[in-house]
């Protein structure tokens, strides 16, 4: 696939930035301040009418900071809620880096939005991200009135592994309680940190470096986010291989063409229609992964429509 010229331009100009650093060794810390960096210069001029609060929610024992976001011109009331997970592989960034996307969604869906200040790895290793993820919508749930919330209308969104979260959660929360969630919506998730990469043919083609997820990272990010005696092939890691998936609730998936991810997303929603869970499945052919942040690309805010359309179509 080919990338169209605005992907081609801002990877060109991220070469550009980047120099030559195929030697260097680079430390979590400097991925981290390099990721808030490039998504915050990228995340473009948002212009939106939507108020928001940072929380602290305790729910059985788990900590989570989230921030919450109230558009002027709400769908309904009592309201539809999304909470949202940040990606990063588990590792790098954080509501911040997402404040411009999570903003422009609100916005335009008119839903009120919970992103996830969720805790990284490999100082906080699985599955304490995914349970306070888990807390969060359980908190939001048992609170839903006081909050002006519609409890049937609650849903999960995350891109790369925030979409693996958001999956994960979504199958821990339905085997325990079915219907807890309306919608679930996945942005080029990360399903599979099992299989070798020779699996997927999206991995070896797109993840050499040149298109910015590269296969290296996605092997580091699991490592820092699993334990030594934990194995990726566990369903609450690689969500690929949740057996029966008919439990889930109505799901759309979104994928990038030039991403690494590409294949396992495509895999995931064959099994999502198999089960007969599959909402939509959309691709954006010639860009690449990560692009929902970056707003100063037309196919990201055509996305982000997409997105918020099908938000409001959903949750009416």
């Amino acid at each position: 696939m080919k990338l169209d010229k605005q992907t081609q331009a801002l990877l060109d100009d991220l070469a550009a930035q980047a120099g030559d650093i195929h030697d260097i060794e680079i430390s979590i810390e400097t991925s981290r301040e390099g990721a808030r960096a490039m998504f915050l210069g990228l995340a473009g001029e948002i212009e939106a009418q939507v108020s928001s609060q940072d929380l602290h929610i305790e729910h059985n024992g788990i900590h989570v900071g989230v921030r919450c976001y109230r558009p002027a011109h709400p769908l309904a009331s009592p309201s539809p809620a999304v909470v949202f997970v940040h990606g990063g592989g588990w590792s790098l960034g954080d509501v911040d880096c997402y404040d411009g996307l999570v903003k422009d969604l609100c916005q335009q869906s008119g839903v009120v939005f919970f992103s996830v200040e969720y805790s990284l790895a490999p100082e906080h290793k699985f599955p304490y991200a995914l349970q306070q993820v888990i807390a969060v919508v359980d908190w939001l749930q048992e609170n839903h009135q006081q909050l002006e919330l519609d409890p049937t209308k609650i849903s999960l969104m995350g891109d790369s592994a925030g979409g693996n979260l958001a999956l994960v959660a979504a199958h821990n929360l339905h085997q325990q309680q079915p219907n807890t969630l309306s919608n679930l919506y996945l942005v080029y998730p990360v399903v599979d940190s099992f299989s070798p990469h020779e699996t997927y043919p999206s991995r070896m083609k797109y993840g050499d470096g040149d298109l910015l997820l590269t296969r290296e990272a996605i092997k580091d990010t699991c490592d820092w986010y699993l334990a030594p005696e934990q194995t990726a092939a566990d369903v609450n890691v690689s969500p690929l291989f949740i057996e029966d998936m008919t439990h889930l609730p109505a799901t759309s998936v979104l994928l990038a063409g030039c991403d690494p991810l590409y294949d396992e997303g495509v895999l995931l929603a064959k099994k999502l229609k198999q089960a007969g869970v599959l909402n939509t499945l959309t691709c954006f052919e010639n860009t690449i992964h990560a692009f929902f942040s970056f707003a100063v690309l037309d196919v990201c805010k055509l996305a982000r429509s997409n997105i918020a359309n099908q938000l409001k179509h959903d949750l009416t």
